[in-house]
């Protein structure tokens, strides 16, 4: 055996593969501040929605359309179409074979996309050729409703997730919400900003089309002599609306992250997306994959609670009583009852389904919070790649910035001026002592 043994050193994971910081999402996201302003910005946006619904030019164009629209409107309907309910036949399954929850699990990607699709779906309807002037001006209008709140409550969720992740510090919704409110112009405009580059060339291609109205051949003639343009304005505008779809979540982490204003982080945004696409692409793979298996854990662990709930107070109340307590409430697998059953009351019955669609709003708002922790922890590493960074870098305001060491400063000061005062008071009524003098200095030579 040797005398003197090697140490193995750990090996720093998270420094040879930073990328690996994008699992600490979960634990950033499952936070009941963000949860409560993710919950609460979705309520804003369906009341949004509401609000559309009555305007002259966002009428539903069919009955179809307007039952699916009452059927996705709030959240607690939104978990129904996302994610559904029979937790715990999920369970029972995984638990007779476990292969079963995969398929599970890797279902829920598509419901790590929704922040992404709830952005861009909306603003698609601009860009096609055959919508109507209504059509238009109601994907205008849903979209910046959006895109207000998201920059209120985005803004809050990512600077507490900046704050989390670069310092462990923890900071409350009203501080959040005051950074986010004092740069909301920051926030609304970073995303705007490249439309109007959009709008540009979008009024140039139209120019080109009044050039091909010129009559007697001549227009078309020219136009098809400039196409070549058109196509070039064609291509920017892809680039263009690459950048602001791929990067939009990252602009409102930049401001969080760096306290800047919106061209800040449209600039950083579009830097880092196009000078690092393939490790942007890798980032949001793996956010994709291990979101969808946070996503079904939490879902999971919702649909179990509420039945633990159900189970022990049917023990109390009856099974009968109880399921009849909580029918129709969203995201569970409701149990039967009987219909000779006494009804709940209406008051009893409301509350309880009112906690239901706040237990499935928070769930839903889960998947939003997990979307933009992410979208801040990819900035980081972005930045760390692209200016190499460190983590802890982060943006703190002058109210924020604590001296730690100025308790103990004056801890110690306090602490000396007690230690005299105690030393005066011993001395009684004595005549103050007079200081020694100095010994004489001898001056011969």
């Amino acid at each position: 055996m040797a005398e003197n043994p090697v140490q193995l050193y750990n090996i720093q994971y998270r420094r040879l593969f930073p990328w690996l910081h994008l699992f600490r999402a979960f634990w950033i996201a499952v936070d009941i501040r963000k949860l409560i302003l993710a919950a609460v910005a979705l309520t804003l946006v369906s009341a949004g929605s509401l609000l559309c619904d009555q305007l002259p030019f966002g009428a539903p164009a069919s009955i179809e359309d307007a039952a699916e629209r009452e059927v996705r409107r709030w959240p607690w309907q939104q978990h129904d179409n996302w994610l559904g309910g029979g937790g715990t036949g999920e369970l029972q399954s995984a638990l007779r074979d476990p292969r079963n929850m995969l398929p599970q699990a890797w279902f829920k990607w598509r419901v790590v996309l929704v922040p992404f699709r709830e952005f861009v779906e909306p603003a698609s309807v601009l860009f096609r050729a055959d919508a109507t002037a209504s059509q238009v001006a109601d994907a205008a209008t849903r979209s910046l409703i959006h895109l207000i709140v998201w920059a209120i409550f985005g803004g809050a969720i990512t600077r507490i997730a900046a704050m989390q992740f670069a310092r462990d510090q923890q900071i409350g919704i009203r501080r959040a919400l005051a950074f986010s409110t004092s740069r909301f112009f920051g926030y609304l405009s970073a995303p705007l900003m490249p439309l109007v580059g959009v709008l540009i060339l979008w009024g140039l291609c139209v120019l080109g089309g009044w050039i091909g109205r010129i009559p007697g051949g001549i227009g078309e003639a020219l136009l098809g002599i400039l196409w070549g343009l058109e196509l070039l304005f064609g291509f920017l505008m892809v680039v263009i609306l690459i950048g602001v779809a791929f990067g939009w979540p990252l602009m409102f982490a930049t401001i969080s992250v760096e306290g800047t204003d919106g061209f800040d982080g449209l600039s950083r945004a579009y830097n880092y997306v196009f000078e690092r696409p393939l490790y942007s692409l890798w980032q949001a793979f793996v956010s994709l994959l291990f979101g969808s298996v946070a996503i079904f854990f939490v879902w999971l662990t919702s649909q179990i609670l509420v039945e633990l709930a159900v189970w022990g107070v049917s023990w109390g109340l009856g099974y009968n009583a109880t399921a009849q307590l909580i029918a129709g409430s969203p995201g569970l697998e409701a149990p039967s009852a009987d219909a000779s059953a006494a009804g709940a009351t209406a008051w009893g019955a409301q509350f309880a389904r009112g906690w239901m669609c706040a237990l499935a709003a928070i769930v839903v708002g889960f998947v939003h919070t997990f979307f933009w922790s992410a979208a801040t922890i990819a900035y980081f590493l972005l930045r760390h790649s692209v200016d190499a960074n460190d983590f802890h870098e982060v943006y703190v305001e002058e109210a924020e910035e604590k001296d730690e060491l100025l308790p103990l400063v004056g801890t110690a000061a306090m602490g000396e001026m007690r230690e005299n005062a105690a030393l005066g008071t011993n001395a009684g009524s004595a005549a103050p002592s007079t200081p020694p003098s100095p010994p004489p200095v001898d001056l011969s030579p």
